[in-house]
């Protein structure tokens, strides 16, 4: 179990037995940092997840406060292993349509996991099933600039991004952090999937760290709804 679901269901539990009241603020997030000797990110990504089940919000110079002491109804849905991930990279082709330089800013900071200031280099590409030619995805992939190189590879093969950095790299991805949204398309993103402008999607947003939780790289998935479908097998364990 990762070190941000560990912080995440501790601070849930602290709010749900009162100790952190509705309308007061938790502790910091260097005061976190300190108390658990977790690293910055995993503080931040604990959070997220309780402002996704709607237990915290951030409010402008107080931090981050209690908004209710029970989380708000909601589907989570996980993946078990890494090889689940590259599994699907594998039986997929990529069609670069651009790539550029961008510096990460408050917004973009939370879509990726990186800290503000960053500067990462955009990948878009579409995502296809082999012999198809409508798009099952678009994907946009944050790289550190360091790793760009790989771009001139990612159509040669059917080697998922995440593959190819470790391997020219020789960096090692241990964890990867997933959220999955339901969404619907705007227009812009229905011209670039060919789709319709409101069709549900699935958004899929993954943040791929080392063995130390440092940030490597992040990508964002958009698969419209009837063309994609995310199953998961869960075993039980014997006691």
């Amino acid at each position: 179990m990762t070190k941000v679901v560990n912080l995440a269901r501790h601070l849930r539990q602290q709010i749900e037995q009162g100790r952190y009241p509705v309308g007061s603020a938790i502790p910091t997030e260097a005061e976190l940092q300190r108390r658990f000797d977790v690293s910055r990110h995993t503080v931040r990504e604990a959070l997220r997840d309780l402002k996704t089940q709607g237990l915290v919000s951030a409010r402008a110079g107080v931090g981050t406060v209690v908004r209710a002491q029970a989380p708000a109804a909601s589907f989570v849905h996980g993946m078990g292993t890494l090889e689940e991930i590259i599994q699907f990279g594998e039986a997929t082709r990529m069609k670069i349509l651009g790539h550029e330089s961008v510096e990460v800013d408050e917004a973009l900071a939370g879509e990726t996991g990186a800290r503000t200031g960053q500067e990462l280099v955009l990948v878009s590409l579409l995502r296809f099933r082999p012999k198809e030619r409508l798009p099952v995805g678009h994907l946009k992939v944050y790289l550190r600039p360091e790793h760009a190189e790989v771009i001139g590879e990612i159509e040669k093969g059917h080697i998922p991004v995440l593959r190819l950095v470790e391997r020219r790299y020789a960096v090692g991805i241990k964890e990867v952090v997933q959220r999955i949204n339901a969404v619907s398309l705007t227009r812009a993103q229905a011209a670039t999937l060919s789709g319709k402008a409101g069709q549900p999607a699935l958004k899929v947003t993954r943040h791929y760290l080392d063995g130390q939780g440092r940030h490597l790289m992040a990508t964002v998935g958009l698969y419209p709804g009837e063309r994609l479908s995310h199953n998961t097998r869960l075993r039980i364990q014997p006691a």
